[in-house]
């Protein structure tokens, strides 16, 4: 008894960044809540001046970042859970300075609406990137083009708005802004179309795909009555029974993971 406790309890690990991905999380709902608590408080009380205004606006962004932070939030664990902690930083950054231009830099000069313009065209820019990112471990080949080609096009586009706000090369050529728009086009045909496919290519898998991925081969013992005793032979693969189908998808769950990103991370190649 005591040794299937212990393998249960070994089978559904909780590593730090897990538990940081929860504070995070955490954070950021309590953040909108005090947030929406204070825009509900304003409406209900009638009361609309300047201040009013601001805490509107003060819930309004809290919500909207919250959503660009938790984009960078899902990528926490993944492969590219790198890029997940820029556009969290980035969400952040872009936030604060809205809430100061709010509530202490009321005026606004050319340099302050390029910068604050710049931050949010980036900040949404990562966001969409970080949730395309969530497909870098498909299986398909095509799909993963897709992705690299669409992260391509939002990152060109990205490079050719900023410029375009700072005036650091002269934009009054048609031909620059038809580059920009058709750059801005295909992102958005790839960030449309790549999730459809995604889930269009998985349900065309092979029925017996999912079989095939839980063989597992094993190494046999040396057979004494062997030719060849030295010699160790393989086993045919061994399907995996229901019941550590089960465990694995328990403690999957637990990790708050799929079973495939469960195994990738703790049965590493």
């Amino acid at each position: 008894m005591s040794t299937n406790n212990t393998a249960s309890h070994t089978a559904t690990p909780k590593p730090l960044l897990h538990q940081v991905r929860r504070w995070i999380v955490g954070v950021i709902i309590v953040s909108f809540g005090i947030a929406a608590l204070g825009g509900i408080i304003v409406l209900i009380s009638g009361s609309f001046n300047d201040t009013a205004g601001r805490v509107l606006g003060t819930t309004a962004l809290v919500g909207l970042f919250s959503v660009a932070a938790l984009c960078g939030v899902a990528l926490l664990g993944k492969r590219a859970q790198w890029f997940g902690w820029v556009t969290v930083g980035i969400a952040l950054i872009t936030l604060g300075r809205l809430l100061w231009l709010i509530w202490a830099e009321p005026a606004w000069s050319d340099f302050s609406f390029e910068t604050t313009l710049n931050l949010c065209i980036i900040t949404a820019a990562c966001s969409v990137a970080s949730l395309l990112l969530l497909l870098s471990d498909h299986r398909r080949k095509l799909v993963r083009g897709i992705l690299i080609a669409t992260l391509v096009c939002i990152g060109v586009g990205t490079m050719l708005t900023v410029i375009s706000i700072w005036g650091v090369v002269d934009t009054d050529y048609e031909t620059y802004w038809r580059v920009t728009g058709v750059v801005w086009i295909l992102g958005a045909l790839g960030v449309v179309v790549l999730p459809v496919m995604s889930l269009l290519l998985r349900k065309q898998e092979p029925i017996g795909a999912s079989a095939e991925a839980a063989q597992v081969p094993v190494l046999s013992q040396t057979d004494p009555g062997s030719a060849n005793p030295g010699a160790a032979n393989l086993v045919p693969a061994q399907s995996l029974s229901p019941e550590s189908l089960g465990r694995i998808e328990a403690a999957a769950r637990a990790s708050q993971l799929t079973p495939d990103e469960f195994v990738q991370q703790w049965l590493p190649k």
